[in-house]
C-alpha cells in the first residue's frame, strides 16, 4: 500500500528511522567504551547521540504513525504487526530518556543502570526494526507498484453507493483501484471482460487485494500469494482457504457503479 506520509512517491519513516537506530546504537558503544577505558569524552559523545537518537525517534514516528492509521489495511495481520512495532518503539524510548534522566548530564559517568537500560533498548530496538522490515518487504507496506500496466496507485472514498466510482476509460486493462464506499473497501478493476468489483479484504491475512496483480479475471494478494476468481470469488490457489465476496457492477453511460449488496457472503468456505 501506497505511503501517505511521502515525499514526491519516497515514504518519509523509512529514511527517518535510521536517525534514532543509528544514534541510539552510537550511544551505548561508545558510553561503553568510555566506561572501559575511562575515556569522559567518549561517554559525553554517548549521551548527546542518546538525545538526538530521542529526537530522532520522535520525528519519525509521526509519519509512521499516519501510515498505520490510514495506509495499513484494517484487520489484517499487518495491523496488528505495525501496532507492536509502534508501541516497542515507544518503550525504547521510553528506556533511553530514562536511562538519559539517570544519568542526569552528559560529564557524568554512566553506571551499571544506564548501561544495563541501553542494552536492553537496543535489543528491543533489533527486534522492532526486524517487525519494520517485515511490514516492508512482506507486507509491502509504503510500497508503491508501478509494473506493467497498473499505473499509479488509484484509491477513491464515496459517501453513497448511488456515485459512480469510475468512468469506463479510467482503468486499463488489468488495473484495479480502491474504493471505499460507505466504509467498506471494494477493489475495482478492469479484466479482459470487463469491469469487475470485490472485496479488497484477502480471506487469509487480510492483505490488500487491490494493491495485487489482477491477471486474467483471478487477483492475486501481494502478502501471500493467494489468488481469487474475480467473478465468483472462489480460491484458485492458497494460502487463503475462504472464498472472497464480489459486487455486481451496472454501467450508466460510462460511468461505472457498484451494487451495494455483495453477491456473495463473506465467511463462505470455498467449494
Amino acid at each position: 500500500m501506497r505511503s501517505r506520509a511521502r515525499m514526491s512517491s519516497h515514504p518519509i519513516h523509512p529514511f527517518l528511522v535510521a536517525f534514532p537506530i543509528g544514534l541510539w546504537v552510537t550511544s551505548v558503544i561508545f558510553d561503553i567504551i568510555g566506561v572501559v577505558a575511562e575515556k569522559p569524552t567518549f561517554w559525553t559523545v554517548g549521551f548527546y547521540a542518546g538525545v538526538a537518537g530521542c529526537v530522532g525517534a520522535l520525528l519519525a514516528a509521526v509519519p509512521g504513525a499516519i501510515d498505520w492509521y490510514s495506509a495499513v489495511p484494517p484487520n489484517s495481520s499487518a495491523k496488528k504487526r505495525g501496532a507492536i512495532h509502534g508501541s516497542l518503539n515507544v518503550l525504547i524510548l521510553v528506556i533511553f530518556i530514562f536511562q538519559l534522566a539517570h544519568r542526569g548530564a552528559a560529564d557524568v559517568r554512566p553506571d551499571r543502570i544506564a548501561i544495563i537500560a541501553e542494552l536492553i533498548g537496543v535489543g528491543i530496538l533489533c527486534y522492532s526494526g526486524w517487525l519494520g522490515g517485515t511490514l516492508v518487504y512482506r507486507n509491502q507496506i509504503g510500497v508503491d507498484h508501478r509494473y506493467a500496466n497498473a499505473g499509479k496507485w488509484r484509491e477513491r472514498t464515496l459517501d453513497s453507493f448511488a456515485r459512480p466510482v469510475c468512468n469506463t476509460n479510467e482503468l486499463a486493462p488489468g488495473q484495479m483501484m480502491l474504493a471505499i464506499i460507505q466504509g467498506e473497501r471494494i477493489a475495482v478493476g478492469r479484466c479482459e471482460t470487463g469491469i469487475v468489483a470485490f472485496q479488497d479484504h484477502c480471506t487469509h491475512k487480510g492483505g490488500s487485494l487491490a494493491d495485487g496483480g489482477l491477471i486474467g479475471c483471478t487477483v492475486q494478494c501481494p502478502w501471500h500469494g493467494s489468488n481469487f476468481d474475480v467473478y465468483t470469488g472462489r480460491v484458485v490457489a492458497g494460502p487463503a482457504e475462504q472464498k472472497i465476496s464480489t459486487y455486481e457492477i451496472d454501467v450508466r453511460g460510462n460511468e461505472v457503479y457498484v451494487r451495494p449488496q455483495p453477491t456473495k457472503e463473506k465467511g463462505k468456505k470455498a467449494a
